[in-house]
């Protein structure tokens, strides 16, 4: 079988069914082949946006893949692949290169930089492995190592093909047969009893759930785990919608110092948290884990860690199907705490619109048959009071320009769901445009764009400066010049009509949500007092 047609068997084999990117000559060959093999291309407008919508169908599919040339094209996707290997998104990044047969250190082939290494080299830094297929013998044995690592680590991996590699005919692999000692059965039993006595044991036991618990399909597997446990569930940011807000035992998003003050008060009162694949970000999580490392059970795909001592060889999925079939817990008789109706507050309608009320009135839009995107800023701060069952964001890499683009890998992946997209107006300055591609597509994301003409996130750490501005757009002359239609709201009446609209809309929707410069989310306002007083020290 030829190298080109083993891989998009392989990707086709995984639940792949669409790649993303954009064409170019090194990777001719790669795109007939992928033709040829009956798979498509999303082809988008610039390489940043393939690499976040490939992200965003990784997250949802359990792997993604994106196609790009040599040089310009793969260099402009690193930092959307840097932000999956950041919050574990398994992306295959394919990526041709100049010819073995041709290759001469003095002649300078275009899109080439130092060397023939060195788009390889700055790809190792930010993917879990790496192949250059320029040897047929090995070929096979290189990719399916590089597709078994992103699986597995949920993290990026990147395989470079040289133009006359593509359609090499590459013998079967051979598959090694001696697997070493494996005591892996020994230290997770030894685990599991320490984590079951101190469970057992302590008198406030809560349950952290982070990312991971969706990036390993362990969704299922953590509401039983509730369930026979009877534990209060948080979630991190970066976890939101891992487990299904209106489930009784879920008390609400614990991002520590910034988090709702009864959220933050159950957890951190715990004398046993049960972190369960949470990565301790910044934004005060850190700091707080470090306090009550003492108290922390931590299990995640990389370490098993109770106390301040860790379990080599095990992991976060041993861990939950280990409890699972644990016989020795107790079931708690934990009442959840009251909550207040899941359906948005009933605003005047005359009221002039707030982050907050943008909110509100999704809380009462939203069904089962949509998916929340957002992108970096206080639209994802705000976001912590959402209710939805599926919300993805850039909450620990945070790079601007995520939830547009991401929003076309949403649909592709998850055709039964309309995407909302939540986005500031300087990350749609940035991508935005690529709604072009989901008029093409023929998609239909609902894009509420908090426009507030600054970068709120960064002037309340700083002061107002000329700088912090953004530039007012026409978004809706936008929205119709690219195929879709929109409107401009002001007030919670105009938002209520806006969203009306672009329900019965079949193309995609802008609302142009005009915001006070100076309006914030309470979850922004903690984090202003957190990291206002370090970055004005740094300052003046």
């Amino acid at each position: 079988m030829r190298i080109a047609d083993y891989i998009f068997k392989r990707l086709k084999d995984e639940g792949v069914e669409y790649t993303f990117g954009i064409p170019g000559d090194f990777i001719l060959p790669l795109y007939a082949a992928q033709e040829r093999c009956g798979m498509k291309t999303v082809v988008v407008t610039h390489e940043p946006s393939a690499g976040f919508a490939a992200d965003v169908y990784a997250r949802i599919r359990g792997l993604g893949c994106a196609i790009v040339t040599q040089g310009v094209g793969a260099l402009n996707m690193v930092n959307p692949i840097a932000l999956a290997y950041a919050e574990e998104s398994p992306v295959i990044v394919l990526t041709g290169a100049p010819e073995i047969c041709g290759r001469d250190p003095n002649r300078l082939f275009h899109h080439r930089i130092k060397n023939y290494e060195t788009q390889h080299r700055i790809y190792q830094e930010v993917t879990a492995s790496t192949a250059v297929l320029n040897d047929g013998v090995t070929a096979i044995s290189e990719i399916e190592r590089v597709i078994s690592t992103t699986k597995k680590l949920s993290r990026p991996g990147y395989i470079e093909i040289p133009r006359d590699m593509v359609n090499v005919d590459a013998p079967p692999r051979c598959v090694p047969t001696y697997g070493g000692p494996d005591n892996r059965k020994t230290v997770l039993k030894e685990a599991l009893e320490e984590i079951v006595t101190r469970l057992n044991n302590s008198r406030r036991p809560v349950i952290y759930a982070g990312e991971e618990i969706k990036r390993f399909g362990l969704m299922s597997a953590l509401v039983k785990l509730i369930e026979k446990l009877n534990l209060p569930v948080a979630t991190s940011l970066m976890g939101k919608s891992v487990l299904p807000e209106d489930h009784p035992n879920f008390i609400g998003n614990y991002i520590g110092r910034l988090s709702p003050k009864p959220v933050r008060d159950y957890v951190e009162r715990s004398d046993c948290i049960l972190s369960l694949g949470t990565l301790p970000i910044d934004f005060g999580v850190a700091v707080a884990f470090a306090s009550y490392t003492q108290n922390m059970i931590q299990a995640t795909s990389e370490h098993v860690c109770v106390s301040h001592h860790c379990y080599q060889g095990i992991n976060l999925v041993d861990v939950v199907e280990g409890l699972l079939k644990s016989k020795g817990l107790k079931r708690r008789s934990f009442e959840p705490p009251k909550k207040g109706p899941v359906k948005g507050k009933k605003l005047p309608a005359g009221k002039r619109l707030t982050g907050v009320s943008i909110i509100d009135e999704l809380n009462n839009f939203l069904t089962n048959r949509h998916l929340v995107i957002s992108d970096v800023g206080d639209c994802l701060f705000a976001s912590i009071e959402l209710k939805t069952d599926i919300f993805i964001g850039p909450a620990f890499y945070a790079s601007m320009g995520f939830a547009v683009p991401g929003a076309i890998g949403a649909q592709m992946a998850l055709p039964s769901r309309r995407p909302i997209v939540l986005v500031g107006d300087g990350c749609f300055q940035m991508t935005g445009v690529e709604l072009a591609t989901a008029k093409k597509l023929g998609l239909n994301p609902i894009v509420i764009i908090f426009d507030n003409s600054t970068f709120s996130t960064l002037k309340v750490m700083d002061r107002d400066r000329d700088y912090l501005h953004v530039n007012r757009w026409d978004y809706v002359g936008i929205a119709r010049s690219l195929g879709g239609s929109g409107a401009q709201a002001t007030t919670i009446k105009e938002l209520r009509e806006a969203l009306s609209e672009a329900k019965k809309s079949k193309d995609f929707y802008i609302i142009d949500a005009i915001l006070d410069e100076n309006d914030i989310s309470p979850t922004l306002a903690r984090l202003a007092k957190d990291f206002r007083p370090l970055i004005q020290s740094l300052i003046e």
